[in-house]
């Protein structure tokens, strides 16, 4: 982890970002114990220390509460449905997993990586990843209670879909990446770098910087149906 456990207690606490704050797990780890990982059929975890399981490619169905899920394998999972609350999930690989139905709160990412994941968050509230890759997935996001926030996260070839307001991309890559967002008032890419972008005009209310803008005029152009000529 990049911080010490100790960081993860009952008091509430903020990662904030140009105004916007985005509240943290509560989770004392000295509260939580030790158990087997298994995510097969119908599971629920609750104040649970989660540790170095191969869960690749099972199938199931539950909740995370006030938990710790470090370094499983959760690679070709199925989890349908996934409730996600006040817990951490650290050096998790998700890639390829399907989770349609999954709801996140007081949720942190922490160094995942999450290549091909197929993502529907039906309520995204005080949501924060970082370092994570999410390459050539699919996420989806119903509805953003408060604020979300990725930092440091890769989004090559990746659909980001829904209601991204309140979603702010702090240091991310976009190469590739296609927008198809039905809200974005109060979203914030500024910091991020674009290359190859799509579906820009879907982003109207969100915030770039002059240089991001520059650098995705050509996008926006093409996407206006303008010629641009020399």
């Amino acid at each position: 982890m990049p911080e010490s456990a100790g960081r993860y207690s009952v008091r509430v606490e903020f990662r904030e970002f140009d105004g916007k704050k985005v509240q943290r797990p509560s989770l004392d780890l000295e509260d939580v114990r030790a158990e087997s990982a298994g995510f097969r059929g119908e599971f629920a975890y609750d104040l649970a220390s989660l540790v170095g399981a191969d869960q690749a490619g099972v199938v199931g169905e539950g909740e995370v509460v006030r938990s710790m899920v470090k370094q499983v394998n959760l690679a070709g999972a199925t989890l349908d449905p996934l409730d996600m609350r006040d817990s951490v999930f650290a050096g998790i690989d998700f890639s390829r997993a399907k989770l349609p139905r999954a709801t996140a709160q007081r949720i942190e990412l922490v160094d995942c990586r999450a290549a091909g994941v197929q993502l529907t968050l039906l309520q995204a509230s005080d949501v924060y990843a970082e370092d994570c890759q999410f390459d050539y997935g699919i996420i989806r996001i119903d509805r953003v209670k408060h604020a979300v926030a990725f930092s440091g996260c890769s989004f090559r070839e990746t659909l980001l879909a829904g209601d991204l307001s309140n979603v702010v991309f702090v240091d991310c890559v976009f190469a590739g990446t296609e927008f198809e967002a039905t809200a974005a008032a109060g979203c914030d890419l500024r910091g991020s770098t674009f290359e190859g972008v799509k579906g820009l005009l879907s982003l109207r209310g969100a915030r770039i910087s002059s240089e991001q803008a520059l650098s995705a005029a050509a996008a926006i152009a093409a996407e206006s149906g303008l010629i641009v000529r020399d």
